[in-house]
């Protein structure tokens, strides 16, 4: 495998949205050559040169492969005959290791990974597997400047993506709920309040390790307040049965697209 230490050349196969919040993150330190059907404006903004995918694993030393699942094969037929020792990450959801090594004619130089739209600011947990002894060759140099990494087995992904992976989404859903019951009952733009209250809890959790969900919920729903007669009503709805089944119900998902 190339060298990744002193890596100047970083290639996008796909880059929808986990793509271009990577290219984001990388764009002022690397040069980033980008294979997509589509060109987004806002990815040239940030210095990306579209090319071919011939160009792009010519020039580059890390590849992340970053599309749909159902574009996986017909890309790596085409990638299997072009690769020399570049670095491939997978990013694409679903897809097992075991699968993609195939595609890519038993190609060597494989890590699976799954982050967060988290990784535009290096903010995200990213689960990743791979064969390679990542202590021997550096391959995580790069993947750590987009967040903080975990090594899992295999059969743990479908989870990982359907809790951290979704994570930003569930947030966010919840966050818009809010914002809808702030507009009902007259307040006309509450978004960058709700902001505000996303990076202050964010804060409260990052200054003292200790500060658990569950106490920062404590620290919140003082004893017969309003917070904890809200709590005690969606706790009487069964909210939490519901994301126990929703989210399992993703994670069949995944291990679908997987088979």
């Amino acid at each position: 495998m190339k060298e990744i230490k002193g890596i100047k050349t970083i290639g996008f196969i796909g880059a929808g949205n986990l793509g271009r919040h990577a290219i984001e993150k990388l764009a002022n330190e690397f040069t980033i050559f980008v294979s997509d059907p589509s060109e987004n404006q806002k990815i040239i903004d940030l210095g990306a040169i579209y090319t071919d995918l011939d160009v792009l694993v010519k020039n580059s030393e890390v590849i992340f492969l970053s599309v749909k699942p159902n574009k996986v094969q017909e890309v790596a037929n085409q990638l299997k005959n072009i690769l020399s020792s570049q670095l491939i990450i997978s990013f694409v959801a679903g897809l097992k290791f075991n699968n993609l090594k195939s595609f890519l004619g038993d190609y060597k130089y494989i890590l699976r990974a799954m982050p967060t739209l988290g990784i535009s600011s290096g903010s995200s947990p990213i689960a990743f597997y791979t064969e390679m002894n990542t202590n021997d060759n550096n391959a995580l140099d790069i993947l750590e400047k987009l967040g903080s990494c975990l090594r899992i087995e295999e059969d743990k992904f479908d989870a990982f993506t359907s809790i951290f992976g979704a994570g930003p989404a569930f947030i966010s859903h919840l966050s818009n709920t809010l914002a809808k019951i702030a507009k009902e009952h007259g307040f006309e733009e509450p978004e960058p309040w709700i902001r505000e209250i996303l990076d202050g809890t964010s804060h409260i959790h990052k200054s003292d390790k200790n500060n658990s969900f569950k106490k920062i919920v404590d620290m919140v729903a003082s004893k017969g307040g309003v917070t904890e007669a809200a709590l005690n009503k969606i706790n009487e709805e069964g909210i939490e049965n519901i994301w126990n089944q929703a989210i399992n119900d993703a994670i069949i998902k995944s291990k679908a697209l997987g088979d």
